[in-house]
């Protein structure tokens, strides 16, 4: 089976590749890059948009079974900003199907750069003073540095790529 993922990202990449080991599927990932249509930081209805995108245009560039985009985004509810990803799935059939990972808060530290136009990324590597943390730990990493920062990515992405699967 080949899976096209719509990310050049090594965690988004791992996330599914981790998935698809669980599922104990024979499987070869081609990874893509390809164009999400919105921002570069996702605000809620978008996050869902973007990964959609992200799966429609890798499974356009790929000859894939099945195609999977993945969008983290941040969204505006009950008083304050939360972050989470979607998980957007299409099968060559052209069955789609999403999930949505867990969710969690941003202190107002971060929310404050992306409202200046900062990238969700960028803004967390600004306060904690890292480069690229988005293609390791992200946001939740070092938000929670007292939990094994490949542990929360595992149950954020993993979980939401077995439940589009």
């Amino acid at each position: 089976m080949i899976i096209a993922v719509g990310s050049k990202n090594p965690v988004k990449i791992n996330a599914v590749r981790e998935a698809l080991e669980i599922l104990n599927l024979k499987y070869d990932i081609i990874a893509v890059e390809v164009d999400s249509g919105v921002g570069s930081q996702p605000f809620c209805d978008e996050t869902y948009v973007g990964a959609r995108n992200r799966a429609i245009n890798a499974m356009r560039n790929t000859n894939a079974d099945i195609s999977i985009g993945i969008e983290g985004g941040i969204c505006y509810v009950y008083n304050r900003f939360i972050a989470n990803a979607v998980v957007y799935v299409i099968t060559k059939e052209g069955i789609e199907n999403f999930a949505i990972s867990a969710s969690f808060t941003l202190p107002k530290s971060i929310v404050s750069l992306v409202l200046q136009g900062k990238e969700l990324g960028e803004a967390s590597d600004i306060v904690f003073n890292v480069n690229n943390s988005k293609m390791r730990e992200g946001a939740i990493g070092l938000l929670t540095r007292v939990i094994d920062s490949k542990e929360i990515i595992r149950s954020t992405y993993n979980n939401g790529t077995l439940s589009s699967l």
